[in-house]
């Protein structure tokens, strides 16, 4: 072969490679953070079929909440990549109405850099909950498509675990933990 005809197929070779690599970042790169979550979970048992709520709760990181193809509402935590995203964990299920409790909380921990951060969260169905403590601390309240939702995250290990539900006075409803 002549070195003018292998500069050429090598020059091919690497426009073609280029555009390919190209397309892969601008595809994944254009893809919002619940469709992320849709396509990495296309093919699991869970699903999300509906995004409840998002929130940006550190830099590039994104707290999702959805519902599952089984209409159990989850969460998921999302970190923002150079090209594209990675889930950082998702956060087990609560059925929306299958309780008498005035709430339903999960706790989940994950690695986070070179240490593990958390999530708490839950699903209030008293209306008459008007704050929800963690360990002491104020939780946020979302209203979403019907369903209140708390959520509260943090780094390290938290203290003891204990959810308080909290009325309009102050008063405490119920307590949940240690």
């Amino acid at each position: 072969m002549k070195k003018g005809t292998l500069i050429l197929v090598i020059a091919i070779v690497c426009v073609f490679a280029i555009s390919i690599i190209s397309i892969f970042i601008v595809r994944n790169n254009n893809l919002s953070p619940y469709d992320f979550l849709v396509k990495k979970l296309e093919y699991e048992h869970g699903k999300p079929t509906e995004m409840l709520y998002q929130a940006n709760i550190d830099e590039g990181e994104y707290l999702i909440f959805y519902k599952d193809q089984r209409g159990i509402v989850a969460c998921a935590i999302i970190k923002k990549k150079l090209f594209s995203y990675s889930l950082l964990t998702i956060s087990s299920g609560i059925w929306p109405t299958n309780s008498e409790n005035p709430a339903n909380f999960r706790f989940t921990s994950y690695k986070y850099n070179k240490g593990r951060a958390w999530i708490s969260w839950g699903i209030i169905r008293n209306s008459s909950v008007a704050k929800v403590l963690f360990d002491g601390q104020e939780a946020t309240i979302v209203e979403a498509k019907g369903l209140r939702i708390c959520y509260i995250t943090g780094k390290g290990e938290p203290d003891d675990l204990v959810w308080e539900l909290l009325d309009g006075q102050g008063q405490t409803i119920k307590s949940y933990g240690k």
